[in-house]
This record gives C-alpha cells, structure tokens and sequence, in this order.
C-alpha cells in the first residue's frame, strides 16, 4: 500500500518456543487473561528475536504477561512480531528504579543481606564510570546526594545477571518501586514525596539478554527497556485464529491473508513520529 513501510515480521509460532527474558508475576497475568477471553482478540503482539542457537526457539523481549497467558490458556500458538538480530529496528536501553517510602537503613541492611552484594561509597562521576565500563551492576543515589555502588561479580553473564537478581529482589517490598529513564535524582522528590532512593543500572546489550534467557536466566522484571521501529500496534487479531488444532503453516497462511484484507481496506496506517498515548 502507498505510503506504508515494509510491514512489520508477524509470525505464528509454537506456544512452547517462546522463552521469556525477565521474571513474571504469573498472580498478575489472571487479570491479562480475562481480558483476552471477553474481548477474543490480541490487541498489540509481543515482540521476539530468534535465540540464535538453532532451537528454533524465541526470545520475548516485550511482552511477557502476554505469552505467559497464551501459556496459560493452553493457546498451541501465538501471534508475535518477529525482530532480528543486527537489525537497527530494536534498541535495548535500561530503565531505573526510583523507591519510595523505605528507610536508607532499610535498604542498606536488605542489601547487605545477599554476601555477593556490598555497598561502596562513592560519588556519581566515579559510580557512572565504573558502571559504563561494566565494573560494578548499579550504583544508588540517596535524596541527601550520597551515592553507594553495588559491587559484586558482573562477569561471566550468569554472575551478573544473577547479582542484578539479587540487588531488586532486596529491595521488593521495602516500598513503592517506579521505572524510570533518568539517571539524576534531580526533580524526583516532587514527583515522588516519599523519594528514598534511585537506583541506576548497567547498560546491556541485546545479545546479552538472548544469551541469558537461552541459558534460562532471567532478568529482573522493570529493567530492560526495547524500543522497537517499526512496531505492530492495535493489530486487534481474533483469538480463536490461534486456538484451533490447524497446523501452523495454515494459521500463518490465514494470517497473512487477513493482514492482505487490512491493508486493502486501508486499515493500517503508519506513524513515523514518536507518539504520547495518553490513554494507556
């Protein structure tokens, strides 16, 4: 169609091939699934990338709760939008944590618990060096402008994401946790009035991510952050196209018949500008 860009990847595949790369709280996935089952159709599908190690199997890189209610409804297949490896369509950043309403105290003890895990003081232009070279997991700000790293093994990957495990999993709990793209604590003490800390995180990369969950490690949930352009949105595709017993050579058949149907009836439009959606 003129004006559209090449559509984006969308697969059927195998409810079993899809590998998660973060941890998820299957308590929060029964709401998701009601959801699915009043409305009957995948409004936006997960994105994933070929594990590359010739399973044939994909890694979930946005998108978790959903392909774990595929799991849980028993879907034989779900619908996903397909990315690739060294394409410039996906860009993996890292999100941090604000916490609000825990002690400095609190948070230092919990941490301490873990003995992989120590505190360091330090100052942010040493903290953020010794964070961009890969040297320490995170560092944390304090609202007094404080700053401690968190120093543990970050090499082989499976330290490292195991230590990145364990620093959130210190902190769950404490208080109230947000994400957040910023790496000051300039401005956070008004939009959270608890403010207690902010913690910021290394940098990964996307085959990092794809190594790990092959290994079947899984990063802590709130922490990746994939911007992928072109991305499928509002597809609005009826469940029960992914619910039968048919092959799924014939539903990817099906499939592309219908995304055919859509754009001949100009139904696909695409955006080039970034976008605030503002009824999330």
């Amino acid at each position: 169609m003129r004006g559209l860009p090449d559509l984006p990847d969308l697969r059927i595949v195998p409810t079993s091939s899809l590998l998660p790369h973060e941890q998820v709280d299957e308590s929060r996935t029964a709401s998701l699934i009601q959801r699915l089952r009043q409305e009957g159709i995948l409004r936006n599908p997960p994105v994933a990338i070929l594990a590359g190690d010739r399973s044939g199997r994909f890694v979930v890189l946005d998108g978790a709760n959903r392909t774990v209610a595929f799991r849980m409804m028993q879907l034989p297949h779900g619908l996903v939008q397909v990315v690739h490896p060294g394409s410039s369509s996906v860009q993996l950043l890292t999100w941090n944590h604000v916490l609000s309403g825990a002690t400095r105290e609190a948070l230092i003890e919990a941490i301490e618990r873990y003995p992989d895990l120590a505190l360091v003081p330090s100052d942010v232009d040493r903290a953020a060096f010794n964070l961009s070279t890969g040297g320490t997991s995170a560092y944390i700000v304090f609202p007094s402008g404080s700053v401690s790293e968190v120093v543990g093994e970050t090499a082989p990957l499976v330290w490292g994401v195991r230590n990145l495990q364990r620093l959130v999993a210190s902190y769950q709990g404490l208080g109230r946790i947000d994400r957040v793209s910023t790496a000051s604590p300039r401005g956070l003490g008004e939009i959270y009035p608890d403010f207690s800390a902010l913690v910021v995180f290394r940098s990964f990369v996307v085959e990092e991510v794809v190594e790990a969950a092959s290994m079947g490690l899984l990063f802590p949930a709130g922490l990746t952050r994939f911007v992928i352009s072109p991305r499928a949105l509002r597809l609005n595709y009826p469940l029960s196209m992914l619910a039968d017993d048919r092959p799924a050579e014939e539903k990817q058949q099906a499939l592309a018949d219908w995304i055919r149907d859509r754009v001949g009836g100009r139904h696909v439009r695409f955006y080039a500008e970034s976008t605030f959606l503002f009824d999330e």
